[in-house]
C-alpha cells in the first residue's frame, strides 16, 4: 500500500506537466516458446495478435519514454496428447521504454512486467489454471509513417517457468516478436 503512494508520488507530476500523446495500437505477434520435456528441449510457435495502449513522454529533443499497457493473445500449445494439452494462452503486460528519436526514427529499451495465464487441461475437464508475473525486457524500433500513424518492430524475451500437470512439458522461456501498427490518438 505504501509502495503504491511513493509509485503515484513520483508519477503524478510526470503525468500531470507531460503533454498527451496517447497511441492505440494493433498488430501481428510471433511467440517463440522453449519447452523442457524429460531431458529433451523444443521449440513452439504460434502467430497471433497484440494490442496496444501507451504514452510518449518526449523529456528533450532527442530523448523520450514511453509508458504501455499491452494484451498479447499467444496461444501457442506447449505440448498435446490425445487426452490433454499445455498452452501458453497469453498476457497482459505494462512496459517502459526509454529512447532516442531523430526526426521520423526512434530506438527503445523496454522492461515491464507481465501477467502470464498459462493452462493444463485434461479432456476429462480438469483445468488448471496458472496466472503468474514474468519481468520482460526487449528493443524496440518504431518509425512514423504520417503524423498520426507509426509502424512498430520489437522483441521482448522473459525467463518464465511453469509445469504441466497432466504432460512431462515445462516452459522454460519465452520470446515474442510484435509488428504494430499505432495510431496517435493526441
Amino acid at each position: 500500500m505504501i509502495m503504491n503512494r511513493i509509485v503515484i508520488f513520483f508519477l503524478f507530476p510526470m503525468f500531470m506537466f507531460s503533454q498527451n500523446d496517447f497511441y492505440i495500437g494493433f498488430g501481428s505477434i510471433t511467440t517463440f516458446a522453449q519447452l523442457k520435456d524429460g531431458n529433451n528441449y523444443s521449440e513452439k510457435e504460434n502467430i497471433d495478435y497484440g494490442l496496444y495502449y501507451g504514452n510518449n513522454l518526449k523529456w528533450t529533443n532527442k530523448f523520450m519514454t514511453t509508458l504501455e499497457v499491452f494484451y498479447l493473445n499467444q496461444k501457442v500449445i506447449l505440448n498435446q496428447s490425445r487426452s490433454s494439452r499445455f498452452e501458453l494462452h497469453q498476457n497482459i503486460g505494462f512496459g517502459i521504454k526509454p529512447g532516442f528519436y531523430s526526426g521520423k526514427h526512434s530506438v527503445h529499451l523496454s522492461a515491464g512486467i507481465l501477467g502470464v495465464y498459462v493452462f493444463d487441461k485434461h479432456e476429462n475437464g480438469t483445468q488448471f489454471d496458472h496466472f503468474d508475473d514474468s519481468y520482460y525486457y526487449g528493443m524496440d524500433y518504431n518509425y512514423d509513417l504520417t503524423e498520426k500513424v507509426s509502424c512498430n518492430f520489437g522483441v521482448l524475451l522473459s525467463d518464465f517457468y511453469s509445469t504441466s500437470y497432466f504432460t512431462n512439458g515445462e516452459l522454460q522461456e519465452f520470446a515474442v516478436f510484435q509488428f504494430t501498427l499505432q495510431y496517435n490518438v493526441f
